[in-house]
């Protein structure tokens, strides 16, 4: 279902039917209660419809669902927003091959200073860790190899009723993706401080990571491959996730530092359930997904 504002609207009462109506097949609050229900089940820490201040407007806004997840000497938190489009309506991410210049993530490491002997178990030879904290850009990303499809523009297609014309929009999906994005500001600032190791109670080396997703009903993701020359690789095929390159940086951490949020995650729901099972919850999974092995 599609909804449209208008200035024109039926004076005609609005009853029962329709709102059960909109409850059944466009309300964005209903789906994502059933994604906090799954990710609940897997035993996944959330946080659900609180507030956060947009870095950019400054205004206080909602997020949908926030993901704390600690595995050992790991943690990944994530903005999740949830947007229940319809099969007629579906979302196309249209793809090009990854070049190796955004085959990246970043993660904050909270490691004991390089003053100990080599042979320390902690011992960390190529990395300084400046009075600011940067984050650390690991270029052997499992996440985002080399040469793999990311997607560069998103549109949601569908059909004019009684009509052949099709209609095309992304202004919809494109605020979801903002939200997701501005959700994870203090997100990042609160992985970038030391003091998160104390609060996940682990011990230095300590590594952290953040996402921004979005998540959308199954079957109602596509992709597209193009080539370098433009030409179109075969046709659209339904995914259950898609990575767009964003290259965001975040700032506002402490004084001078910086964090590169390199890419945004699309998933279904199916999607968001074997993100979480294969990267996350498996033994080491989490550890070894944010060094990049």
């Amino acid at each position: 279902m599609e909804l449209k504002l208008s200035t024109k609207l039926k004076k005609d009462p609005i009853g029962i039917d329709a709102l059960e109506e909109y409850l059944n097949e466009a309300s964005d609050f209903s789906f994502e209660l059933r994604i906090l229900k799954k990710l609940t089940e897997m035993g996944i820490s959330c946080d659900h419809g609180g507030q956060y201040r947009d870095p950019d407007t400054k205004k206080y806004r909602e997020f949908d669902l926030r993901v704390s997840l600690t595995q050992g000497a790991a943690t990944f938190v994530a903005a999740i927003e949830c947007k229940s489009i319809g099969l007629h309506f579906p979302l196309l991410v249209s793809c090009v091959h990854r070049r190796e210049t955004e085959a990246f993530h970043e993660a904050f490491l909270h490691s004991k200073k390089k003053s100990q002997d080599a042979s320390a178990p902690f011992y960390l030879p190529h990395i300084e860790m400046p009075s600011a904290m940067h984050g650390i850009r690991i270029g052997t990303s499992a996440l985002y190899p080399t040469g793999e499809p990311v997607g560069k523009s998103t549109a949601q297609v569908g059909r004019y009723a009684n009509k052949e014309d099709l209609h095309v929009n992304d202004a919809e999906f494109f605020e979801k993706w903002s939200q997701a994005l501005q959700s994870l500001d203090d997100l990042v600032d609160n992985i970038s401080d030391d003091e998160l190791v104390d609060i996940v109670g682990s011990v230095k080396p300590h590594w952290a990571i953040a996402l921004p997703i979005v998540v959308i009903p199954d079957g109602t993701l596509w992709t597209v491959n193009y080539s370098d020359d433009g030409s179109k690789e075969g046709s659209p095929s339904q995914v259950d996730r898609a990575s767009i390159f964003i290259g965001r940086e975040y700032k506002g951490l402490m004084p001078g530092g910086s964090y590169i949020v390199s890419h945004l995650e699309v998933m279904t729901e199916t999607g968001l359930a074997t993100f979480f099972g294969d990267y996350l919850m498996k033994d080491k999974a989490l550890l070894n997904l944010v060094r990049g092995r």
